[in-house]
């Protein structure tokens, strides 16, 4: 057994040990297995590799003794970087202290610190609340954590994705990626917060930092304190980093001054505020949960507060410190949610937006390893929750991450196996509800039955007022006495709040929405929902959407007979058949067409999980139009949604910008690789095979169009299926930036010939290539083909482009030839203005536009990336020859050149083409090109339309083409 001084040190080794990170920890074992200070003592590395930091601490002093062990554990701090601990061993002499290879007499260590250090020095008073942050900040406590409970901060933390975002409040919320990809808003990392950039010179005074209910804002400013106190994060930046939270100065004096804040962050009396305020540009006030303040910052009605001395409202010393009236160098960092980001905006001056995106997938693999200790026990919960994909997709919000961690790891300490499906967000949330009505493994459910009415209706009560923190009256209100508040703090439905005495809330904002929803649905005193629904009113910016999204998960027909079974809480029959009649009545005012609020509608229904209502909430629409869908979750909603709309005709589903940008890799995180291929970070199956069920059952489904959706090949195979069913009557079918490539292209041929009722295709932005429209043109010469217009458009040149490039266009009216105008009396050509080019800056300046006059050059890969090429057009040509159904052929943004559009003229020239559209803009064609053209005009009778626009055809090739318009059978109508 170690005598007491050294089972001290081995504490504290202990102590400094779980703050390092997984991969420090790992890095100290390697480089303590080569050590030389242990000679031929060396630990072996079976014993090294599975130790956490206890383990490892009693090895040290084990093979060491304690002075030695603390000596090379130092070493080995400065060695993997972690010059913070390096530096707090020495400031807390540990080593002088301990004693070697074991104990000696109090008294004689005694002495000789005396000896040491007869008048220690006074502490300098950084240091003194550096060593008083660590201690506020380094240990927090679990939502269901049992008294004396805690988590090592650093241990448990995980790295959250940012992005630079421009406050864009519309869609702030729910806009999370799922998977780590890169989002709209380029990506940042904590230490550039208060970094310039290319668009800012000047380092900003402000961020805000925005995120949904459960995003982590609160554990990143805690983390943000305690990685400064260490000295890992805005040390050349900042001398002080103060922490205020927006309920804390809810309950504040009414007056409070500059040094009164101050102070009361401070650890003791005497805090040196004038040299503090000295220097304002070296202190960074973090203000946690502005959406929580209850001020309303309107303009005061005397004057702002300019001194720091001077006691004013705590709104008008807030205001002041905001707007930058008082201390105008003083940095903030604010942390908000979504909802309250528009009274923000109007009190800062140029801040830096900045949101939290959530865990990216590796970040939710760390959080699971982090959470179970056990490294078997974290792969066998990864395992489960990733085989079911809205489960671990939901799981990119740390809440959620937590909320299913809690719910599996007290099945797992049960002895029973992992079960439960996690559909949705209300499944989730019930589940861990069920789970703290059983605090201990294998204890039963409580018998007594909690006031689960007035827990709901304090919930709903404090929705409709803002409010989170409840005093005693409220509850007494409500009928909770002081028994029902301790059996909710037992069970942790309900806890005391930790910094804020005699208030109470529940334990998150997002909790306090569930038990809210479910106020609507309880029987006993009937509550109408018309208040709740007309606010809400499928908006997304609404402070009830969480609420609303619960109350229709809370409405499932298994979740009612769950709650009903395990909690004995019964619910209203009616109020499901009282919400589809809300629905179909907002349907009827507002028309058939469903697009503004669609993406919020769909959420809801997906939440319900009954496809009979869900296919009578959809009924009303002909047309359903969803936009701006930027995560896997979102996609798999709208898609398990669609397969129940049986009466729409038209259904478009558009991807966000960066849903599923084939040329995005630029928007990864830097320490992120970002896949290659068509099929990186393609959308789960299930995804593709809801749509084909909506072909197959939705007999009105006339045009479906999906634009960035992440398909990959896999996804278009499925689709086909739906298109070859013989149910299917889908007429128009677009498929933008699929991301899928040639392989697809043979199941698209057999659709193509299978379903008749397909007549319009458009297959643009996605990599075809010549084997691709090789396979594509097989089924389009194929005698069961009806398809009349076929769009391939290279999406990367037209449609999607950043940089304006002018080029030298005719007007209407131009001369065609010398003495032939088109202005003349017989004339009947009519000239489609062409518009001014949007082309990025990427596009090579090709031999086929010379007058294009790119400020950058594309490289090589990228111009190979073209879909088509003039080989293509042999095939093209072959289809022109034997379908006589086509009609239109759009193939602008392709690099088909002189010698492709010779090809596609054989079989513009047969007698069996029926084309009357024709699309070559930027096709790399030159006046080589407009002889073929000029003879085919003369021959073939049926094309109306020729769109030759950004082709660099010169004054000779206008001439050619001018023979051919001449031809007495030409029949163009549109050029």
């Amino acid at each position: 057994m170690l005598p007491a001084t050294a089972g001290d040190g081995l504490c504290r080794l202990s102590t400094y040990l779980e703050e390092l990170e997984a991969v420090e920890l790992k890095k100290f074992k390697l480089y303590l297995g080569t050590a030389v200070e242990l000679g031929e003592d060396k630990i072996p590395w079976g014993r090294l590799e599975p130790a956490g930091p206890l383990e490892m601490a009693q090895l040290l002093v084990t093979h060491l003794g304690t002075r030695e062990a603390w000596l090379l554990t130092l070493r080995i701090f400065d060695r993997i970087h972690r010059k913070d601990l390096w530096e707090r061993g020495q400031r807390e002499d540990l080593v002088r202290v301990t004693p070697p290879c074991g104990s000696c007499p109090l008294g004689s260590l005694s002495a000789g610190l005396v000896d040491v250090c007869p008048n220690p020095p006074r502490k300098d008073p950084r240091e003194t609340y550096r060593d008083y942050v660590r201690r506020k900040f380094r240990l927090m406590e679990d939502r269901n954590a049992r008294l004396g409970e805690c988590v090592n901060l650093s241990r448990r933390y995980t790295r959250l994705l940012l992005g630079k975002d421009h406050s864009n409040p519309i869609r702030a919320q729910q806009k999370l990626l799922d998977t780590g990809r890169g989002h709209q808003s380029s990506p940042i990392q904590i230490e550039t917060l208060f970094e310039p950039d290319e668009e800012r010179p000047e380092p900003p005074r402000t961020v805000v930092l925005q995120g949904a209910a459960g995003m982590g804002k609160s554990m990143l400013a805690h983390k943000l304190m305690l990685d400064w106190a260490d000295g890992r994060l805005f040390q050349d930046r900042f001398d002080y980093l103060f922490y205020i939270h927006g309920r804390e100065m809810n309950r504040s004096a009414a007056e409070r001054s500059v040094k009164e804040l101050i102070s009361s962050c401070w650890p003791e009396a005497g805090v040196p505020l004038r040299a503090l305020v000295c220097a304002p540009e070296r202190l960074l006030l973090i203000i946690d949960g502005f959406d929580e303040l209850k001020t309303s910052f309107h303009d005061p009605q005397g004057s702002w507060c300019v001194c720091w001395e001077e006691r004013r409202p705590t709104e008008l010393l807030l205001g002041s410190l905001i707007r930058k009236k008082l201390l105008p160098e003083l940095s903030l960092l604010i942390t908000t949610r979504p909802s309250a980001l528009e009274k923000l905006h109007g009190l800062l001056e140029y801040p830096r937006h900045v949101e939290i995106l959530g865990f990216s997938e590796a970040e939710r693999k760390e959080y699971f390893h982090k959470y179970f200790r056990s490294a078997e026990q974290a792969t066998q919960v990864l395992s489960f929750v990733r085989d079911n994909e809205p489960l671990f997709t939901m799981c990119f919000v740390p809440m959620v991450c937590w909320v299913v961690c809690t719910c599996l790891k007290q099945q797992l300490e049960g002895g029973g196996l992992l079960r439960q499906p996690f559909r949705t967000t209300t499944a989730v949330y019930t589940l861990y509800l069920l789970s703290l009505m059983q605090p201990k493994p294998g204890t039963p459910t409580l018998k007594c039955p909690l006031n689960h009415r007035g827990l709901c209706s304090l919930a709903a009560d404090g929705l409709w007022n803002q409010k989170i923190l409840f005093e005693e009256q409220d509850l007494q209100k409500h009928g909770l006495d002081g028994v029902d508040v301790s059996a909710f703090l037992n069970v942790t439905i309900f806890q005391k709040d930790i910094d804020c005495e005699k208030f109470y809330s529940f334990i998150h904002l997002s909790f306090q929405e569930f038990f809210a929803a479910m106020h609507y649905i309880l029987e006993g005193p009937e509550q109408t929902m018309t208040r709740l629904l007309t606010e809400y009113g499928f908006s997304e910016r609404s402070f009830l959407a969480l609420t609303v999204r619960f109350l229709f998960g809370l409405l499932n027909g298994e979740m009612r007979s769950y709650l009903e079974k395990h909690l004995c809480w019964k619910t209203l029959p009616h109020v499901k058949m009282e919400l589809l009649e809300w629905i179909q009545s907002k349907a009827r005012s507002e028309g058939s067409t469903l697009q503004q609020g669609s993406l919020e509608f769909f959420s809801c229904l997906y939440e319900i999980q009954e496809e009979e209502f869900i296919q009578q909430a959809l009924s009303p629409f002909q047309v359903v139009v969803v936009g701006d869908i930027a995560t896997k979750m979102e996609h798999m909603v709208c898609s398990f949604c669609a397969r129940s709309c049986r009466s729409v005709l038209v259904l478009h589903l558009y991807g966000a910008a960066y849903s599923a940008d084939q040329e995005g890799t630029s928007t990864w995180p830097s320490e992120t690789q970002a896949p290659s291929g068509p099929e990186r970070n393609r959308l789960p199956d299930a995804y593709s095979e809801h749509l084909a069920a909506a072909l197959r059952t939705s007999p009105d489904l006339t045009e479906l169009a999906l634009y960035r959706n992440a398909l990959g090949n896999r996804g278009v195979q499925l689709l086909c299926q739906g298109l070859r069913h013989p149910l299917c009557r889908l007429q128009n079918l677009r498929l933008k930036r699929c991301c899928f490539s040639s392989s697809a292209c043979q199941d698209l041929a057999t659709a193509l010939t299978a379903n008749q009722n397909l007549i319009r295709m458009d297959l643009s932005g996605n990599d075809l290539g010549l084997r691709g429209m090789s396979l594509l043109c097989q089924g389009l010469r194929h005698p069961q083909c009806r398809l009349q217009m076929i769009r391939v458009v290279f999406t990367d040149i037209y449609g999607t482009c950043t940089d304006h490039i002018s080029l030298p266009l005719p007007p209407p009216g131009k001369k065609l030839s010398n003495g032939e105008s088109s202005r003349q009396p017989r004339c009947r050509l009519s000239w489609k203005e062409p518009q001014m080019l949007k082309i990025p800056k990427s596009v090579p300046q090709h031999q086929g536009i010379p007058n294009l006059k790119a400020e950058k050059h594309l490289s090589p890969p990228r111009l190979r990336k073209c879909l088509l090429e003039a080989g293509a057009c042999q095939e093209m040509a072959s289809v022109l020859s034997t379908n006589p159904h086509l009609e239109e052929l759009d193939l602008t943004g392709n690099a088909l050149e002189d010698s492709g559009l010779w090809l596609l003229c054989q079989g513009l020239r047969h007698p069996g083409c029926r084309l009357r559209t024709l699309w070559l803009k930027i096709c790399h064609l030159t006046a080589a090109s407009c002889e073929d053209l000029a003879s085919t005009l003369s021959v073939n009778q049926g094309l109306t339309e020729l769109d030759l626009s950004l082709n660099d055809l010169g004054d000779s090739g206008v001439l050619l083409l001018c023979e051919g318009l001449r031809h007495p059978t030409c029949h163009l109508q549109t050029l």
